[in-house]
């Protein structure tokens, strides 16, 4: 297929979509051609796509197109990844769009395969369930009745069970890469994941999450999804992308938790075989057990006085500084789990040798050691990472360290031997401690895990990526300020039909007792008095969402729904049947509803914020980025605060025009719109609304 004849698609595509009822508007047609050309010529591109423009479509669109350019230039075809935040888009993706595009396609005689591609915990383990065996006479039934489904019309996918299965019942029987013994396991064959990863291979289009995502950049090329030589990537909800790589290099190991599982490396050398395991191997395993259990203890003991001098209100304790002990014997537990990561790792390769050299094809007599081998390894990955990221004291921008304290639940023997020592010990054996340790940025990773190894295009959207009015902010925190196009794409929506009131109010949000009387008395006696439609309230907090919904009337009380009362998919439920009643409703709601929410027509005809979404860094990832950024003379409200408001604010406000026909009213309930110098900014990011100040 020329380009020539790739244009001609194009045209017909609109003629199609004009066809079936969908209007297609030149922005997205703008969209097709810039993800077309973009994957065609190997290029990364940053994309605006605001509400209503089809993004999904275009951008769906648009890397089909490439490919078919691709095969008439006599080059393979690529995998196209998608990647969202959200299930809410996967489940339109695979549910409406692509199907949609699927049969617009075929009229082209173009065929291509989709599937979504989900974390191996959405998946049975069937060995866990076959030999499953509880003396909870319901449990067992459930569990049962589920084997029976497995072997009649259920493929082992959880999402596709009409009934839930018991939180209980599937703690017991999901898919873990811990306990998986691979082709060893006597159910492989027949193993839910496997075979969902293996029909990955035979479908042009992959949709995941942003998790699964990184979780294959951090396991290895080619350990879940197709090779980067093999694939084209576009992430969708791409402002999300960087909080998802910070969340996976962050960790966390608790002291008296690490101990549990480091004794059970006995249970594992006893039923190793004596070929895999001489007694030298044995007695160096059980001294770096020994030490490394001494090392967490010493840890503890060094820790409690260190974190109840440091707290006196909070539960979390920052670690600002590493003392030179705490230094000395992190280093010595992160040598200790080197030890067994590395171990493990060479016992693993063994096991499976002994196993090919003893013709033991099926895993049922090694099955086990398998498994607590790969859970071992697990344990001792994630124990070394903590305690690496904990003694790195020479990293810029640093690393946010902080300790949680917690109960530890201990088993009945634990507890019988800890009644012999004296009373003031048996409170602190009890007393366990969470270590976590976070970089603080994810530009790095991205860059070393993803940009680097990409050999193709990569398309980035999001209806909301600009802060400011730029991309910067997003740029930098993906490490792609010289590497990506950008591309802002106009709203098809007339938002000047609607207005944006700011209230003429006389307390700021920080007097905040007064501001929340206030809020409530402008609810009770002017936004809400005569509503006739549908209301959403956002806020930036719970507590002030409870403060003010509890000083309204009892007829308002009466029609709102307060978030944390019921599902948020029951309450927009909910919302919508009164609505259609021609009754008036009002939701109150925080962060979730900012975002991915649509209530178009008379479901929202009035959208009221209660303040700008300043966010106070409370978090110790946010006070180390802050305390870094003014330790190199920068300021943290202008590099973080107020971008970041700018963002949400941008998110906040698109709740209300969510169609061409919707017409409506913003109400923002914060005078620092017109009083401080960062107001203007802040108004000129948002769409064109007609300002009433």
């Amino acid at each position: 297929m020329t380009t020539q004849s790739v244009g001609h698609i194009e045209l017909n595509i609109k003629k199609l979509f004009e066809e079936a009822g969908l209007y297609v508007r030149d922005a997205q047609l703008t969209m097709i051609e810039a993800v077309k050309e973009t994957l065609i010529n190997n290029e990364k591109i940053v994309i605006e796509a605001p509400t209503a423009t089809g993004k999904s479509f275009a951008y769906l669109l648009g890397a089909l197109l490439a490919n078919e350019v691709r095969a008439k230039q006599g080059q393979e075809k690529l995998s196209i990844v998608v990647s969202t935040a959200t299930v809410a888009l996967q489940e339109q993706l695979i549910d409406k769009d692509l199907p949609f595009i699927h049969e617009l396609m075929q009229h082209h005689k173009i065929e291509f395969g989709y599937q979504l591609a989900k974390g191996r915990s959405r998946y049975l383990c069937p060995r866990k369930l076959h030999h499953f065996d509880s003396d909870d006479s319901d449990l067992q039934k459930e569990a049962e009745m589920l084997d029976q489904r497995l072997s009649k019309d259920w493929d082992g996918d959880f999402d596709l069970l009409e009934k839930p299965v018991s939180k209980a019942l599937m703690s017991e029987i999901y898919n873990t890469s811990s306990s998986c013994s691979f082709s060893r396991c006597e159910c492989y064959r027949e193993c839910p994941f496997f075979n969902a990863r293996q029909g990955l291979r035979k479908v042009d289009i992959i949709v995941v999450n942003h998790s699964l995502l990184l979780s294959h950049l951090d396991l290895g090329d080619g350990a879940i999804l197709p090779k980067f030589e093999d694939s084209l990537y576009i992430i969708d909800e791409c402002h999300h992308l960087p909080d998802r790589a910070l969340r996976s290099l962050s960790g966390f190991a608790s002291l008296l938790g690490s101990q549990t599982w480091i004794n059970d490396v006995d249970k594992l050398l006893n039923g190793l075989p004596s070929e895999l395991a001489d007694r030298a191997m044995r007695e160096n395993w059980k001294e770096v057990r020994k030490n490394l259990i001494q090392q967490l203890t010493q840890m503890q003991q060094l820790i409690d006085p260190m974190y109840a001098h440091a707290m006196k209100e909070e539960n979390v304790w920052r670690i600002t500084h590493i003392t030179d002990e705490m230094l000395q014997l992190a280093t010595s537990i992160k040598e200790g789990a080197a030890f067994y990561m590395n171990q493990c790792d060479k016992l693993k390769t063994k096991l499976d040798d002994f196993a090919e050299k003893s013709q033991i094809h099926s895993a049922s007599s090694l099955e086990k050691q398998f498994t607590q081998i790969g859970f071992l390894l697990e344990r001792s990955k994630n124990l070394y990472n903590v305690w690496s990221l904990m003694i790195n004291q020479a990293t810029m921008p640093p690393i946010a360290k902080w300790v949680v304290p917690h109960e530890k639940k201990v088993r009945h023997e634990e507890v019988k031997e800890a009644k012999e020592v004296q009373t003031d010990m048996l409170a602190t054996h009890f007393q366990d401690y969470d270590i976590h340790a976070s970089p603080i940025e994810a530009a790095s990773l991205l860059k070393q895990v993803f940009w680097q190894n990409v050999q193709h295009g990569v398309v980035m959207c999001s209806a909301t990526v600009r802060s400011l009015g730029k991309f910067d902010r997003f740029l930098n925190a993906t490490s792609l300020k010289k590497e990506a196009k950008t591309l802002l794409l106009s709203s098809p929506l007339n938002y000047s039909k609607s207005k944006l009131v700011i209230a003429d109010m006389q307390y700021e949000p920080a007097q905040q007792d007064k501001h929340i009387e206030e809020t409530a008395k402008l609810l009770n006696e002017v936004y809400f008095k005569d509503l006739h439609e549908g209301a959403l309230m956002l806020f930036t907090s719970i507590h002030a969402m409870e403060k003010v919904y509890m000083r309204l009337n009892s007829a308002l009380k009466k029609i709102t729904l307060i978030q944390g009362d019921r599902s948020k998919q029951a309450m927009i439920a909910i919302h919508k049947k009164r609505v259609d009643q021609f009754k008036p409703s009002i939701i109150f709601g925080v962060d979730s509803f900012s975002e991915g929410v649509d209530l178009p027509g008379a479901y929202l005809t009035r959208l009221i914020i209660h303040k700008l979404p300043f966010s106070v860094p409370t978090n110790p990832i946010d006070k180390t980025r802050s305390e870094w950024l003014e330790s190199i003379k920068r300021k943290p409200f202008m590099d973080i605060s107020l971008p970041q408001a700018s963002l949400k604010l941008t998110q906040m406000v698109g709740r209300l025009v969510r169609t061409e026909a919707d017409i409506g009213e913003v109400i923002i309930l914060d005078k620092r719109l017109k009083t401080k110098f960062y107001g203007k900014a802040l108004l000129e990011n948002l769409p064109d609304f007609e300002i009433v100040k």
